[in-house]
């Protein structure tokens, strides 16, 4: 197994190109391998949102899952953006996304007024 180090650089800095503000890329931080110097992305750093905004009702809608309804779908319906259907399966405490769902499983949807501070959270994590 290769040792691995965290690096301090940003998506940007590594890999020369730029995120758009919805991609969760942007919470995972860069590692580099110690024994060839490859940097990839740790997609298994796993993020829950601030447990009031998945306690209190104030901050989410309930959906109540149609027969053919994925992540995405979710998203766009309540979003306009395919593209933040990670942050409906952190709302969920979704552990593998790409499982099938089961119609009529009600889920929580963090309000479309709320998305502007996860975003916003989400940037300055990236900047850790």
């Amino acid at each position: 197994m290769a040792s691995v180090i965290p690096l301090d650089e940003t998506f940007y800095e590594a890999t020369n190109n730029r995120l758009s503000n919805v991609s969760q890329l942007k919470i995972m931080n860069i590692l580099k391998d110690l024994v060839d110097d490859t940097k990839f992305l740790n997609i298994f750093r796993s993020y829950s949102l601030n447990s009031s905004a998945t306690a209190d009702a104030v901050f989410y809608d309930l959906y109540s899952v149609d027969n053919d309804d994925w992540w995405d779908n979710i998203s766009f319906k309540f979003y306009g953006n395919p593209n933040l259907w990670w942050l409906v399966t952190i709302m969920n405490n979704t552990v593998n996304p790409f499982e099938e769902l089961v119609e009529g499983t009600e889920i929580k949807v963090l309000r479309k007024q709320y998305l502007y501070n996860v975003l916003a959270d989400m940037e300055n994590i990236s900047n850790l």
